[in-house]
């Protein structure tokens, strides 16, 4: 016999959100990405790695070798991570395997240490305009952002600075400081010696999110945080230089912290996918492989930039102003006029071009008459009429 239902189509449930449910808002980029997803779009506005780019046979032939000599691929690990590939990171950056944790992309490297060392009302200082993903992963910890202004050398260490000397005491310092997102900018060698000084006068957690530092086409690497401190968390990424969809990332952390984030990490997912470690651990670790897959990437995203500042300097000349980077994916550039780039937008993708306002990555500060673009996806013949379009929808100068 069938059972009747007691509920009455008027019978709505309303689930009430707990505060972390409450605080964060949707990324306006992912958003975005949704909207543009059209082939006539010329799309400037996804951080995507070119796809061109992946390993895809690499990684194909080491899955089939891993699954058909061993099994255990596919079995739970340990929450640490594959150990093999601990110790690739920890070589990379001069510690032990035991100061790395793998993680399900950097994203989640960001977020286990938000939950390690942010307590609910605590302050975290970071650069304004800021990285989205780090916005929403620290707010949903529960962190008061205080916006800290940074220019074409990376955050105003000087500013942060006077705010410390003035009482102010930040749990977290997070910083992007190799080829910013959005900016570009690199924090310069000057200002990481000054601002891991203040790490270690003040007691906070210098957070050195790296992801795009292996992408440097000009100029001299700079030495990570960590070389000048020990308050230093290091987030690294497989996702720029290998690819994104098998969502490998690890922290290398001080090691009462490294501790901590295990337990945290078990909390959250047991571990990283295992045969996920096992495949790009076989693939970095073929000889010739990290340099042959670099000198593939730095000449290709070079040029696409070179492509775009080119662009947009003989098709909107000294209406637009921005630093070209030295490596990494983003230019970051702002109208001189009063332009809003999120009213300008709906008239841009009409044109079909797409682009990140610059808002969007706003912490404190007001940011409207800036805008993000990403060149790596797009060949320089797309980039020059992705630019031209975006001139179109913007009309003629006031």
């Amino acid at each position: 016999m069938a059972v009747q239902s007691a509920r009455t189509p008027q019978a709505a449930t309303s689930i009430q959100l707990a505060p972390a449910g409450r605080r964060i808002d949707s990324s306006a980029i992912r958003d975005l990405l949704h909207v543009v997803d059209r082939p006539d779009v010329i799309s400037l506005a996804g951080g995507l790695p070119a796809a061109e780019t992946f390993p895809a046979a690499a990684l194909s032939d080491a899955m089939a070798d891993i699954l058909a000599t061993d099994p255990s691929a596919l079995q739970y690990s340990t929450t640490e991570g594959y150990l093999p590939l601990r110790e690739w990171a920890g070589t990379r950056h001069g510690v032990g395997p035991d100061r790395v944790l793998i993680t399900h992309g950097s994203q989640q490297a960001l977020d286990l240490v938000a939950r390690a060392l942010v307590e609910p009302g605590a302050v975290v200082a970071l650069a304004d305009p800021g990285y989205v993903g780090a916005v929403q992963a620290l707010r949903l910890a529960g962190a008061r952002l205080r916006a800290v202004p940074s220019d074409a050398d990376g955050l105003d260490v000087g500013a942060l600075a006077d705010r410390l000397r003035r009482g102010e005491r930040p749990a977290v310092v997070y910083v992007v400081a190799n080829f910013d997102n959005p900016t570009g900018a690199t924090l310069s060698l000057v200002r990481r010696v000054e601002l891991a000084a203040l790490a270690d006068r003040y007691g906070f957690v210098i957070v050195e999110d790296d992801p795009y530092g292996d992408l440097r086409w000009s100029g001299a690497a700079q030495p990570s945080l960590a070389t000048f401190s020990d308050r230093v968390v290091t987030l690294g990424s497989m996702s720029k230089i290998v690819c994104p969809g098998l969502r490998i990332g690890f922290v290398v952390a001080p090691p009462e912290l490294a501790q901590a984030l295990v337990l945290v990490k078990q909390a959250v997912d047991l571990h990283t996918s295992t045969l996920s470690q096992r495949a790009v651990h076989r693939v970095v670790t073929t000889p010739g492989f990290m340099a042959a897959q670099l000198d593939r990437l730095r000449p290709l995203y070079r040029d696409r930039c070179a492509a775009l500042a080119q662009a947009l300097t003989s098709t909107l000349g000294d209406r637009f102003e921005f630093h070209p980077p030295a490596g990494g994916m983003f230019v970051w550039g702002r109208f001189v006029e009063p332009i809003d780039t999120q009213a300008l937008l709906p008239a841009a993708l009409e044109h079909g071009m797409a682009y990140v306002p610059g808002q969007a990555f706003s912490v404190e500060h007001d940011h409207r008459q800036a805008l993000r673009l990403s060149f790596v996806t797009t060949p320089p013949a797309q980039l020059e009429e992705g630019v031209r379009r975006l001139a179109a929808a913007l009309g003629p100068a006031r």
